[in-house]
């Protein structure tokens, strides 16, 4: 499921293991993320008319998996869940995720009250013309969409004998 890459030398690795959230990390990383926005607000990406959110996470194969919204992105992100103990890792550091949609590369994150993530931008900078609703709705999709199983329309042979085949099958 993971693939990691180092990016270069640093002295941003944590020292200690990181311990999986028990209960459903949603609210935690919401209020984390909103903390940041007062260092955010004079950037020229920042999009004033859209606030924080985030759709409550999901267990995806042990590890806690959601979207972020943010005045200044919107990122997939993955949390260490129940009962998980991740490798310390530095900050920065590329990890490769197949999920059901498809494989994304995250990037190794962290903030005070969660040491360690993984996120992986989907919009960046945000929309001007995006209103909050719009973006509420574009999070919730995004997170219903990457942990989606893809379908794909079964090739179309139009030779008779191939059509007759798919029918007796």
């Amino acid at each position: 499921m993971y693939r990691h890459e180092k990016t270069s030398e640093k002295t941003t690795a944590l020292l200690t293991p990181i311990a999986g959230f028990e209960e459903n990390p949603t609210d935690l990383f919401l209020t984390e993320m909103q903390k940041i926005v007062p260092e955010m607000r004079d950037l020229p990406f920042f999009h004033h008319g859209i606030e924080c959110f985030c759709p409550k996470f999901v267990l995806f194969e042990g590890q806690w998996v959601g979207t972020v919204l943010t005045p200044w992105m919107m990122s997939v992100v993955i949390l260490p869940g129940p009962q998980q103990v991740w490798e310390p890792r530095e900050l920065g550091d590329k990890i490769t995720v197949q999920l059901p949609y498809k494989v994304l590369t995250f990037t190794v994150s962290g903030v005070k009250n969660v040491p360690q993530y993984l996120s992986c931008s989907l919009h960046s900078p945000l929309d001007p013309n995006l209103t909050q609703a719009q973006a509420v709705q574009l999070t919730q999709d995004c997170l219903r969409m990457i942990l989606s199983m893809p379908t794909k329309a079964p090739k179309f042979d139009p030779d008779r004998r191939n059509l007759f085949k798919a029918m007796i099958k």
